[in-house]
């Protein structure tokens, strides 16, 4: 009986699989030219349960699935159907998405928008066909929980193997032992412990010392936050969730495959092999003209095969490195002397400053983190419309960089065909201007661009390193140039000091979805405006980046784009329904850096109709966040304290000395602009008996509305009048980097009334503090800070 059943199950799966709009068959019809017999039913239970870890020295809440992190690896062959049942056992909903596999939308299992979430104590069974091979690898899509631990590796072979080198999963990881939300929280409040750890900070004395001092300067004055390349200080990086992997089972002479998968939260990773070159085999899973590289930048929620030969004498270390310097994981290889790889050089934050001014001067249309209307309206070709461009390939020309003049429709896909086309460089569109175009003189002070013009890439040191231009793919991947191209300029925006993250000037909340029709041709023009790297992730589609091997760019499912940079990709719009496109850091998508992808003639699957548009999923950049800080001091105790979401912010600034006098000054407000350096707000200001205030305002309790605008170098003004119609004008700011933990404060208003401190930053919570304030003296004493 139970055998007929299953039958019955299966043969309605795959009948469901047909009705999907043509979705397994055209999706995976540039995977594969090659038939694909059918394969056998693969089942697997995988268990979400809470748990206890002691990854950095102390236990720590987690998520494990089937009681381990990472989950276990999924294994099929090409042409098997998953069964898949998730069974949550834990007091919260869950979600897992099987990430780059080509799959019905109803199973893709983003929470709301695909899937309906896995409720607590409740089973989850997904049915889908496997038609393509490679590595890819699953996590949860429902708010912080991958950071948790809900992330493991799928592994689908070919039903006829090329080669046979023994494999070894290698699946990267960031570990925190804060609390994730209480991460985001701290990112959200702009704090600075996280620099500090990391020794990232960018104080004036640092920057004075090193002779940068007018190059601090200028970064503040242009309102640049300090620069870094990741948000997170993590206690610990992991592979296969463990401190180290020994590997010594492989033989001397082996050739072997590694896949390599960054399942991080907030992580890139230089890959780095001790005992020779890596040869580059596949790219997010598909196979592509082996490139011979001594490192690879691998970008958060990508995945690269690469095949490495065992030396015959010797112990070698197999090392990935955060990006950012600030820690490492190995696996060896082989036995006998141990020889290490060789350390990533440390960070130059100061020359990456003073590189990034001189590129900003070149850039007189530049908007750091923001983009005009205008600009994402008319940039090049009409935001979302189908345009006359088909047949083209870019080559790795960016289209951000140009005007076409003239209809291209009967241009060749060859890169060296390109030269006769008719171009323009706009003087007001330098977002998307590729670092490599531009010649700077050499001043000594700067970092020198890198492979592919990339600063960040010209961190990793000597060697050979991998870019995109270097993937080809093995077969052309062009696509049918009958089909109309729709084009969407998407301009990655954000404000680093408010932690919100947004495409177009708009999080997710606010945004319309990407309208696409079955047929269509899409492009998406990635222009990165902001200071940091942001890996792109497309649900259900594979896309070409357009690189420098023309028809034989290769496919990929997550892209990453530098800063200042542009990537240009397209894909052919062969699914249904609504998917999620966003940015693979998970505190940038939780920010609100993400869209839907939605086809227009078929809305939402029937399983998540019911969510719609109220979809708790597009809501989560709104939540709102409490912080503050409160100086226990001699003479008074202050504090500011604010609760705040993407665009509203709740404020009381207080004052209260020990004699009974007090102030108190609360205000609602939301930010007008894109770069939400503007806002106006309404509120109030309660006093007591401030003695000697000049004004005479003892003891009023009035109303005000008012504006704050935030001026070069971070200062923040504030004009405000009262229903007394008495003006008042403010300037001031508070945390001025003297050193890495020192900081200064000073303000002024037009009541005459002034005050300056200065802190001692002595852990997360805990600063040291002293103040002068006109109306209540000297003192000093501890500042609680949350």
């Amino acid at each position: 009986m139970k055998k007929i059943l299953s039958i019955v199950i299966l043969t309605c799966a795959f009948a469901g699989l047909r009705a999907q709009n043509g979705v397994i068959k055209s999706s995976t019809s540039t995977l594969n030219d090659h038939e694909i017999k059918p394969g056998k039913r693969v089942v697997y239970d995988l268990y979400i349960t809470d748990t206890t870890v002691n990854y950095a020295g102390k236990p720590a809440h987690a998520m494990a699935i089937n009681g381990q992190i990472p989950g276990p690896v999924l294994r099929f062959t090409e042409g098997d159907t998953a069964y898949i049942t998730v069974h949550n056992r834990m007091k919260v909903d869950a979600s897992l998405h099987w990430h780059g596999i080509i799959i019905p939308n109803k199973y893709d299992g983003v929470p709301y928008l695909t899937t309906a979430p896995i409720k607590a104590n409740t089973d989850h069974v997904f049915i889908f066909p496997l038609r393509q091979t490679g590595t890819y690898w699953y996590h949860s899509h429902s708010g912080l929980e991958e950071q948790s631990g809900l992330y493991g590796p799928i592994v689908i072979q070919p039903q006829t193997k090329a080669t046979d080198y023994p494999e070894q999963v290698m699946l990267f990881s960031d570990w925190t032992n804060t609390k994730p939300h209480e991460v985001l929280r701290m990112l959200k409040r702009e704090t600075d412990w996280f620099a500090i750890q990391k020794g990232s900070v960018q104080s004036y004395g640092e920057a004075a010392s090193k002779g940068y001092f007018s190059d601090k300067l200028k970064q503040e004055w242009m309102r640049m936050p300090a620069m870094d390349i990741s948000d997170v200080k993590y206690d610990r990086f992991l592979v296969n969730g463990t401190t180290g992997v020994d590997l010594s089972k492989f033989k001397p002479g082996q050739t072997v495959k590694l896949r390599l998968i960054d399942g991080s939260s907030s992580t890139y990773f230089w890959m780095q092999f001790a005992g020779g070159k890596m040869t580059v085999v596949a790219a997010d899973g598909l196979a592509v003209k082996p490139v011979v590289v001594d490192k690879l930048l691998i970008g958060i929620a990508e995945t690269y095969d690469v095949l490495i030969t065992i030396p015959e004498t010797g112990r070698y270390e197999f090392r990935a490195t955060a990006q950012d310097v600030s820690g490492k994981v190995s696996a060896y290889v082989g036995s006998g002397q141990t020889f290490n790889a060789s350390d990533i050089p440390k960070v130059p934050y100061f020359k990456m400053m003073h590189t990034m001014n001189k590129q900003m001067s070149m850039m007189s249309g530049m908007m750091m983190g923001a983009v005009s209307s205008d600009k994402v309206k008319n940039d090049g070709l009409q935001l979302g419309a189908p345009s006359k461009m088909e047949g083209m390939d870019m080559g790795g020309m960016n289209m951000g960089d140009m005007k076409m003049k003239a209809d291209t429709s009967a241009m060749k896909h060859d890169m060296h065909k390109m030269d006769n086309m008719k171009m323009d460089i706009a003087k007001d569109d330098m977002d998307g201007m590729d670092m490599q175009d531009m010649k700077m003189p050499d001043d000594g002070k700067g970092v020198k661009i890198g492979h592919g013009g990339s600063m960040m890439l010209s961190m990793g040191g000597e060697g050979k390193i991998l870019t995109y231009d270097m993937l080809k793919a093995n077969k052309a991947t062009v696509i049918d140039d009958t089909h109309p191209v729709r084009t969407y300029q998407l301009y990655l925006t954000g404000n680093m000091l408010r932690y919100v993250w947004s495409i177009n000037n708009q999080v997710l909340s606010e945004a319309d979805r990407l309208l696409v029709k079955k047929g269509d041709r899409v492009r998406f023009v990635i222009h990165n405006t902001t200071m940091m790297e942001h890996p792109m992730h497309l649900h259900g589609h594979f896309f070409r980046v357009l690189n420098a091997q023309g028809d034989y760019s290769p496919l990929k499912h997550t892209v990453s784009v530098e800063p200042m940079k542009t990537q240009v990709i397209e894909f052919e719009a062969d699914a249904a329904h609504d998917w999620f496109f966003h940015c693979h850091v998970l505190y940038h998508m939780m920010g609100g850096m993400a869209r839907v992808v939605r086809y227009a003639d078929t809305p939402s699957n029937e399983e998540v109709a019911q969510y719609q548009p109220s979809n708790p999923l597009i809501n989560d950049d709104r939540h709102w966040f409490l912080w503050g800080e409160a100086a226990l001091q001699s003479q008074v105790i202050t504090g500011d304290w604010f609760y705040s979401n993407t665009r509203y912010e709740s404020n009381i600034d207080f004052r209260v000395s020990y004699d009974g006098r007090y102030e108190f000054e609360p205000r609602f407000q939301r930010y007008l602009d894109h770069r939400q350096y503007l806002a106006a707000y309404v509120g109030g200001d309660f006093s007591d008996d401030v003695k000697g205030n000049p004004t005479g305002k003892d003891g009023e309790q009035i109303g005000v509305v008012g504006l704050r605008y935030l001026l070069p170098l971070f200062l923040q003004t504030d004009l405000r009048i009262s229903h007394k119609g008495r003006v008042r004008f403010m300037i001031g700011r508070q945390d001025i980097p003297v050193t890495s933990r020192v900081r200064l404060g000073l303000s002024y208003n037009t009541d005459n009334e002034y005050q300056f401190g200065t802190s001692y930053i002595l852990a997360k919570n805990f600063a040291l503090s002293a103040s002068y304030d006109n109306q209540y003296g000297f003192g000093g004493g501890l500042s609680l800070i949350y």
